[in-house]
């Protein structure tokens, strides 16, 4: 379920914009992140996915996510960069028709599909035995992604949301 908490001013205009924010999914850490620059729209997202640590070792997880952002080139990244890591970048217009973050515990895979574009899925696709999470769709807004906020601990994402424009500031 998504909350609309945010207002951003954008500069030189006399209002407010709203931004969509998906609640984040998964487990809980008391170490926070919130990946925004203001309303400049997300230029690529790179995550990392490896096993996952202590009792969650049996299963591939989202271990570090870094997201770039267009007119800023500003980079921001979290989470231990260890195993393959995979980069999606948008072109210049691109809408998200859909975003998956797939959690339980933890943030086992994220599932991005983009307008006229292959879809791009990273984590881990084992779902036997109560493992891979559950699938939680994101409200999308006008589909212009904006960034990500969730928590982490020492060794991956502990929970995902993704924040995105909201419809009305096409």
């Amino acid at each position: 379920m998504a909350t609309f908490v945010d207002d951003l001013k954008h500069k030189g205009a006399g209002g407010a914009k709203a931004i969509v924010n998906n609640e984040a999914t998964g487990g809980s850490s008391d170490n926070t992140f919130r990946f925004t620059d203001g309303l400049n729209p997300v230029e690529e997202i790179t995550v990392w996915v490896a096993d996952g640590s202590g009792n969650y070792n049996n299963r591939k997880l989202i271990k570090a996510i870094k997201v770039k952002w267009r007119s800023s080139g500003r980079e921001s990244k979290i989470g231990n960069e260890t195993g393959n890591f995979y980069s999606f970048t948008f072109h210049e217009g691109d809408k998200v028709e859909s975003l998956d973050l797939w959690t339980g515990d933890r943030v086992d895979r994220i599932v991005l599909k983009v307008k006229n574009r292959s879809k791009w899925e990273h984590g881990g696709t084992d779902t036997r035995d109560g493992k891979g999470g559950t699938a939680h769709s994101q409200e999308l807004g006008n589909g212009i992604l904006l960034g990500f906020y969730g928590s982490v601990n020492n060794d991956e994402l502990v929970s995902l949301g993704a924040i995105f424009k909201e419809a009305s500031d096409d």
